[in-house]
């Protein structure tokens, strides 16, 4: 079995990093949501790039408060592996949706290659089909709930054409493996509203405690369903950075929310809090405020 390696997954948070640079979040941003329209109860929410086994189970033991695990061989669906296997099938029996890992490279918009070496957006569409093909056909069975499309786009494009193909690629999940599949953008920065039709999630925040204390989402995020945000939150140290970034979290109208005190050195997403952190934070989603 093979998983992504840190050196890769710290290369594709880099990627992201630069990808930001080159396309600016869209100009509508607005101070946090007002009182009335807070999330009220979360999900927990997980990038789970690691491997089957205890940090697996501890999800399953979550269900309820646990939404979304995104499964992750190897940067995408790999060849197949029974361990995974086993563990979407627990997950999904628990209650936990889990959803397949998606690479859509920003469409080469930054210079990033399909597996073939094209930069071409047709070339990306072609492959990123393929690879939600697999998943399903892989882990159909085992209950595989939707797709996690990583390295998205968050600007509209000419004529929208940006957009548009995220907009075909939940038409192919939905058309494709079932109307109930759950489909999640993650641009991992603010996202133009013309991406809501375009997932049933979007992930509008990738990056530190510290950086998210003074993020600003979008204007629209402040009327959407809470169900619709997702904010994942790296290098928050202590249970009361925890507890200070949920809060944020919760005034951002952010129904799904995982927050680590792991870091960019290597991979935030290869394991899961220490227990004492995981149990507050699941606590913490599940209260009302």
């Amino acid at each position: 079995m093979t998983r992504p390696s840190p050196s890769a997954v710290t290369g594709v948070l880099l990627a992201l990093t630069a990808a930001w640079a080159v396309t600016a979040a869209p100009a509508d941003a607005a101070p946090a949501a007002p009182q009335d329209t807070l999330a009220a109860a979360q999900k927990v929410s997980v990038p789970a790039y690691f491997a089957p086994g205890a940090l697996w189970n501890r999800l399953g033991q979550g269900a309820g408060t646990v939404g979304l695990a995104v499964a992750n061989p190897d940067s995408g669906p790999g060849t197949g592996d029974a361990q995974y296997t086993s563990a979407i099938t627990a997950a999904h029996n628990a209650g936990v949706t889990v959803i397949g890992y998606v690479r859509t490279g920003y469409f080469g918009s930054t210079g990033i290659t399909t597996k073939s070496g094209s930069t071409d957006p047709a070339e990306w569409m072609r492959q990123i089909k393929s690879e939600v093909d697999t998943w399903y056909r892989l882990y159909g069975s085992a209950g595989l709930g939707g797709i996690f499309f990583d390295e998205g786009q968050n600007d509209c494009g000419p004529g929208n054409a940006n957009v548009n193909r995220y907009t075909e690629l939940r038409s192919y999940v939905e058309s494709r493996h079932g109307a109930s599949s759950v489909v999640v953008d993650n641009p991992g920065t603010g996202a133009a509203q013309c991406y809501t039709a375009a997932a049933d999630t979007l992930v509008t925040f990738e990056g530190s405690a510290a950086t998210y204390r003074t993020f600003q989402p979008q204007a629209w995020e402040a009327g959407a369903s809470p169900d619709k945000i997702w904010h994942l939150v790296y290098e928050s140290p202590d249970e009361t950075s925890l507890r200070s970034t949920m809060a944020l979290a919760r005034q951002r109208n952010a129904g799904h929310v995982y927050v680590t005190p792991d870091t960019l050195a290597g991979n935030p997403w290869d394991s899961l809090p220490p227990e004492s952190y995981w149990n507050t934070e699941l606590s913490l989603a599940r209260s009302a405020g």
